[in-house]
């Protein structure tokens, strides 16, 4: 829907103003006095470039593939419509190992054992990418139990009581192992599509370690979690040396030293005190090329008007440690709940004004969670939005399709 009170970047607040017709006076955040940075490139992608989320893209392909299909229809479309909003790459899945996906779409099935169906599901989704112009940043593994995580790694191991999370993963010897030569078997993967090395794919933009790594259980300060990351992200430089390389995390802190510490003590959310990670540390990691931050506020308990502004210093304060580090930023994940207290309408403001504090940050790239194909249901995530067929941008059941052009456009 228009925004024809859509106001100038001159404070970070919320407004009131009426939008639309007969609609009532409601909310609209404006994301701005973010201050302003130099722009920042990930690889040769313009500054402000627009990423989707689609995590699903291996699993879609690879039942696909077992069907005996010749194309991926939900992966076509997915790239296709991303292609026409105007992104330039893709945020999804290079790893699968759910037991419960078994003989489904996981890809290890057991250690360092694969299915080769699955694995041609993911041969398809980079050569596929390719051919679309859209570039890809992969996930090598979870943190979370989603697809296999590593809790699954620890099972794996045979130790016992593993749980979601769980911190043996960044520690065990044995663990630890069997990741990185996991890494290298995917990286050395000749794709049986096009015929080109993971590792030399021109279609990967990144890898990232690990979907959301916190460090829960390990040290306060995030040093031992520092380390596996030096140590993993090492053996990924060594099988795909033209390739960037970024953690995945959500950009927390053990303390807030460094950030607006009296405005996160009084919206109340405690992710600037989490023991075990610090953005800051990982960043400055010379195995690392690019900061990495996610941002959900109502899953932190963020609501009401601080959530303009959190969102907003979440951004500019994660990009200025990036930009004194050297690094460009990527906002890998940004997400709203559909079904939350905000309505669309606040929803589309929120996110306007994030990109636009994006853009003006010179952050290199930024993503909502997560977009998807026309037949996968609202019900199977809680920010989905779509850019439905025969449906204009703007058609309110699109949600934010408007906005991701309108974002990418901008891009410089």
């Amino acid at each position: 829907m228009p925004f024809p009170c859509r106001t100038s970047a001159v404070a970070l607040a919320w407004v009131l103003c009426a939008c639309g017709e007969g609609e009532p006076v409601m909310l609209e955040a404006v994301a701005a006095d973010c201050g302003s940075g130099p722009a920042q490139h990930l690889d040769r992608l313009p500054s402000g470039s627009m990423v989707l989320n689609a995590y699903f893209l291996q699993e879609e392909a690879a039942r696909d593939v077992r069907r005996g299909l010749a194309e991926s229809p939900a992966l076509e479309e997915v790239l296709a419509k991303a292609s026409a909003l105007g992104v330039r790459a893709l945020r999804t899945n290079g790893h699968n190992d759910a037991a419960e996906k078994v003989g489904d779409s996981a890809i290890q099935v057991a250690p360092l054992q694969y299915d080769e169906v699955a694995l041609v599901g993911l041969d398809r989704v980079l050569a596929r990418a390719r051919a679309h112009g859209v570039r890809l940043v992969l996930t090598l593994g979870n943190y979370w139990d989603a697809y296999g995580g590593a809790r699954r790694y620890v099972e794996w191991a045979g130790l016992p009581r593993p749980v979601e999370g769980d911190s043996r993963f960044f520690t065990e010897p044995a663990v630890v192992a069997h990741y990185k030569a996991h890494v290298a078997e995917l990286l050395n993967r000749v794709n049986t599509v096009d015929g080109i090395r993971y590792g030399d794919h021109p279609a990967v933009l990144a890898w990232e370690l690990l979907n959301e790594p916190r460090g829960r259980g390990l040290d306060k300060e995030g040093v031992r979690l520092r380390a596996w990351i030096d140590d993993v992200a090492r053996e990924v430089k060594a099988h795909a040396p033209g390739h960037w390389v970024g953690t995945g995390e959500e950009g927390f802190e053990p303390s807030p030293e460094g950030y607006d510490a009296p405005f996160w003590a009084a919206v109340g959310t405690t992710m600037l005190r989490t023991p075990g990670s610090s953005f800051a540390r990982n960043t400055a990691s010379p195995f690392i090329d690019f900061a990495s931050v996610h941002f959900y506020p109502e899953a932190w308990g963020l609501d009401g008007p601080g959530t303009a502004v959190a969102g907003a210093k979440w951004i500019t304060e994660h990009a200025e440690i990036a930009r004194g580090l050297g690094k460009p930023l990527l906002v890998g994940e940004l997400g709203l709940r559909n079904e939350g207290d905000l309505d669309l309408s606040q929803r589309r403001a929120l996110y306007r004004g994030w990109l636009e504090c994006m853009r003006e940050q010179g952050v290199g790239a930024g993503a909502l969670w997560m977009f998807a194909n026309d037949a996968r249901p609202d019900a199977w995530d809680a920010h989905t939005f779509y850019f439905r067929d025969g449906t204009a941008p703007e058609d309110p059941v699109n949600r934010y399709a408007d906005l991701i052009i309108e974002a990418a456009a901008a891009a410089r």
